[in-house]
This record gives C-alpha cells, sequence and structure tokens, in this order.
C-alpha cells in the first residue's frame, strides 16, 4: 500500500512540475490585445470554380392515378468560396447559374415556347475535410440549399437542405482539380406555383468538374511536384 502511495504521489508531484514548466510558454503564445491565444494558422479564402449538370425532379401525388413527375435537366457554371482554417470546421459558399436544356412531364419531353430561361442555385454548409495519405482530399458537407427557376410557367423557388461529397485532386503547387456531388430536398411552394400547382416532393441532383487556381492554400503534395513543400 505503502508503494502504491508512493507512486500516486511521485506521478501527482512530476505532473504538477511539468505543468508549471508549460505555463511560460503558454503565456508567450497569448495575444497581447485580447489575451486569446495567437491563431498559429490563419484562416483564408479559396476561390472554386468550374461546370455543372443538374437533375431536378418534382412531383404532385394524385389519388386513383399516377403521380406528376416533372423533370428538368440543365447545365451551368459555378462559383464557390471556401473558408479555411476555421474552427471547427470550414465554410463552403458556393452559387450556380443554370440553363435548363431539357424539361419532361412523365417522361414525355416538352417544348418550351422561349429560350430565355435560366436557374440559380446557392449552398451554404460547414464542410469537413478529409485527407486519404495526402494523395485525394475528401469534403463532406450538408448545410442550406436554395434554387431559384425561370421556367416556361412558373418562377420557382426552392428551399431546404443538401449534403455535398467531393474530391479534391492536388494537380500541382497551386492547382487542384475538383469533383463534387450534391444531392438536395427542397420545400418546393415559395414560387408562383403554390396555389396551383403545389408539390409533395422535390429533389435535386448536382455534378460538377472545376478547379482551383491558389496561393494562399497551396498543396504541400502535388502529383506534377511530389517533393514536399516546406
Amino acid at each position: 500500500m505503502k508503494k502504491l502511495i508512493s507512486v500516486f504521489l511521485f506521478v501527482f508531484f512530476s505532473f504538477f512540475l511539468f505543468a508549471q514548466e508549460e505555463v511560460p510558454s503558454q503565456e508567450e503564445n497569448l495575444d497581447p490585445l485580447t489575451g486569446f491565444p495567437v491563431i498559429e494558422e490563419k484562416p483564408f479564402v479559396v476561390y472554386n470554380e468550374g461546370l455543372a449538370t443538374s437533375w431536378v425532379t418534382r412531383v404532385m401525388k394524385q389519388s386513383g392515378r399516377s403521380n406528376f413527375v416533372f423533370s428538368d435537366f440543365l447545365a451551368g457554371a459555378y462559383f464557390g468560396i471556401t473558408a479555411r482554417n476555421m474552427e471547427p470546421m470550414d465554410l463552403t459558399v458556393r452559387l450556380t447559374a443554370y440553363y435548363p436544356l431539357s424539361s419532361k412531364f412523365n417522361g414525355h419531353p416538352q417544348v418550351s415556347s422561349s429560350p430565355l430561361h435560366y436557374a440559380l442555385d446557392l449552398y451554404v454548409a460547414p464542410t469537413l475535410r478529409l485527407t486519404m495519405w495526402n494523395y485525394v482530399y475528401i469534403n463532406l458537407s450538408g448545410g442550406l440549399h436554395f434554387f431559384f427557376q425561370n421556367s416556361e410557367r412558373w418562377n420557382y423557388i426552392d428551399l431546404g437542405i443538401g449534403g455535398l461529397a467531393g474530391l479534391e485532386l492536388p494537380l500541382s503547387r497551386r492547382w487542384t482539380i475538383l469533383i463534387d456531388g450534391i444531392a438536395s430536398y427542397d420545400y418546393g411552394n415559395f414560387g408562383t406555383n403554390r396555389n396551383l400547382e403545389p408539390y409533395n416532393h422535390v429533389w435535386q441532383y448536382q455534378l460538377s468538374l472545376g478547379v482551383r487556381y491558389s496561393r494562399a492554400g497551396e498543396n504541400q503534395y502535388s502529383y506534377i511536384d511530389s517533393r514536399r513543400k516546406g
């Protein structure tokens, strides 16, 4: 029993002395103006851009007959901003401009009388960035999704939740290839369709291929130059 007490006291006082030695170093890292620890890895912003496609499905439930299913295929370009080194996760804001290429009702193509239609997609979410041995980076996020579409009959306004899964391929020191997929489920009755054509379900899938050029967020490892960056 005495040996056990002696070992406990030795460990306790050793930890106490070690903690006392660590206090000065912690105080040296405090910001003299705020009193909080100095942020070693400063937050910064990277910019992404690329091409995107989207599949939108809207469903009106019917009793005694088949449901009404409206589907649109769109293509466009996106621009995204990601704030890095944020605590506890990064933040992604992504805006996409689309042009509707085709529309179907219950699988039958619909012809538009005017080509002047467009759509805007906004995605905002905290993002978790993982790495696979620095060869590939994986982005996972979930957050707010907003979609506006000007169509032949209505101005759709959809609001809901979405999730993103993406890959970052570090091509070179400053260039990165981005492959992203987004799935969302929305409430689709904020637009002009809400009274005459309310939808029971609205969902959307997006696929995109983009690039990033960044000096602030340089790749420490890359395919073209695999040597470790200092």
